[in-house]
C-alpha cells in the first residue's frame, strides 16, 4: 500500500512537472510571437494598384508586415464600403497605403476612426485628370501612365522611409528598431524603390515611342488619333500615348447604355472617323459588337492592372501587354 501511494505521488510530481514545463514552453513562445508583432510595421494597401508598388519597395524586409484591405479580383474602388473586417485590419495597421485622387471615397470615415493612423497618399503632387463620366470629379486612375506611377513609386517610398525615422512604437524600447536598424530598412526601401523605378521606366520609354507612332500617323499619314474607350481609366493611358479620347462610354450593370446612347456612340465614330475602341474583358460584348458591326472601328482589350495575384511583377506584364496591344493597333493598315 505504501509503496503504490509513493509511485502515486511520484506520478502526480512527473505530470505536474511535464505540466510546468509545457506551460513555460508556451508562455515563452507566445511572448516571442507577441514581441516580433509589437517589432512590426503593419502596412494596409486600399486595392491592388497600391499593393503591388507596396510590396516591390518592402521585398526582403522582414520588420514590414503588408496586407491589402481589399482582396485582388475587386478592381477599382468606386463606391466601396467598409466592412467590419476592414476596420479591425485598419485597427491593427500602422500605415495605410491608399492611390489617392478620389479613389478611397471612404477616407474620411478611416481617419476619424483611427486618427493616429498614417496615411500615404500614393497620387500627392500628381496633376489629376478631371472624369469623362462623373462630371466635377477627378479620375484616379494614375497608374496606367508609367510616368505618373514611377511618382506613385516614389510617394510610397518617401512616405514610409519618413514614418520609420519617427517611429516611436514599442519596437524602439527592445532595442530593434535602433538608429542602426532603422537606416538598414530605409536604405532597402530607397534600392527596392529605385530598382522598381528603372523597370517602369522602360515601359515609359516604349509608351514614348509608340507616341512618336501616333505623331506620324495623325501628320503624315493623315489618319485620326480619336479614340473611344470604355473606362475612365484609360484617359491616362490614351493621353501618354498621345491619343484624343472623342468619347467615353460607361458600361454599367446597374445602369446599361440605352439604345439612344448607342446609337450616339456609334455617329460620333462615324463623324470623326475613330478606328479604334479600347474596352476591358469584364464589359458587356453585346454593346461593343454592336458598335464594331456598324462601324468600321476595331476593338482592342486593354488591361487596367486593377485585379491579380501576388505576383510583385504584375503591373509590369499588365503593362507589356498594353504596349504590345497599342503596337498592333497602330502597326495594322
Amino acid at each position: 500500500m505504501k509503496r503504490k501511494l509513493i509511485i502515486l505521488v511520484g506520478s502526480m510530481i512527473i505530470l505536474a512537472i511535464a505540466v510546468l514545463s509545457i506551460s513555460f514552453y508556451i508562455s515563452s513562445t507566445a511572448g516571442k510571437a507577441s514581441k516580433n508583432a509589437d517589432s512590426s510595421i503593419n502596412v494596409v494597401t486600399s486595392f491592388y494598384p497600391s499593393y503591388i508598388i507596396t510590396v516591390n519597395i518592402t521585398d526582403g524586409i522582414t520588420d514590414i508586415e503588408v496586407d491589402s484591405l481589399t482582396d485582388f479580383t475587386g478592381g477599382c474602388l468606386h463606391d466601396y464600403k467598409l466592412t467590419t473586417d476592414d476596420m479591425k485590419l485598419l485597427s491593427n495597421a500602422d500605415v495605410f497605403i491608399i492611390n489617392g485622387g478620389g479613389m478611397e471615397e471612404y477616407l474620411e470615415e478611416v481617419i476619424g476612426s483611427y486618427p493616429d493612423l498614417k496615411v500615404i497618399d500614393l497620387s500627392k503632387g500628381i496633376t489629376i485628370l478631371k472624369s469623362e463620366i462623373h462630371e466635377g470629379e477627378d479620375n484616379p486612375h494614375v497608374w496606367l501612365d508609367p510616368e505618373l506611377y514611377m511618382l506613385q513609386i516614389e510617394n510610397a517610398r518617401n512616405g514610409l522611409e519618413n514614418f520609420i525615422r519617427d517611429y516611436e512604437n514599442k519596437g524602439l524600447s527592445n532595442g530593434d528598431f535602433d538608429r542602426e536598424h532603422k537606416e538598414k530598412i530605409i536604405e532597402k526601401l530607397h534600392s527596392n524603390a529605385e530598382e522598381y523605378i528603372e523597370k517602369v521606366q522602360g515601359l515609359a520609354a516604349d509608351m514614348n515611342n509608340i507616341l512618336d507612332t501616333v505623331k506620324d500617323m495623325v501628320d503624315n499619314k493623315k489618319l485620326s488619333n480619336k479614340v473611344v474607350v470604355f473606362h475612365d481609366s484609360f484617359a491616362y493611358l490614351s493621353s501618354k500615348a498621345g491619343l484624343e479620347v472623342a468619347f467615353t462610354v460607361e458600361i454599367d450593370e446597374d445602369t446599361p447604355l440605352s439604345a439612344g446612347e448607342v446609337a450616339e456612340v456609334i455617329s460620333a465614330i462615324k463623324e470623326d472617323n475613330i478606328r479604334y475602341l479600347f474596352t476591358e474583358e469584364q464589359y458587356d460584348d453585346n454593346i461593343v459588337d454592336r458598335i464594331k458591326e456598324e462601324t468600321d472601328a476595331k476593338v482592342y482589350i486593354i488591361d487596367s492592372a486593377v485585379t491579380g495575384d501576388t505576383d510583385k511583377d504584375s503591373y509590369l506584364k499588365a503593362m507589356r501587354k498594353n504596349i504590345d496591344t497599342l503596337k498592333k493597333a497602330f502597326d495594322e493598315p
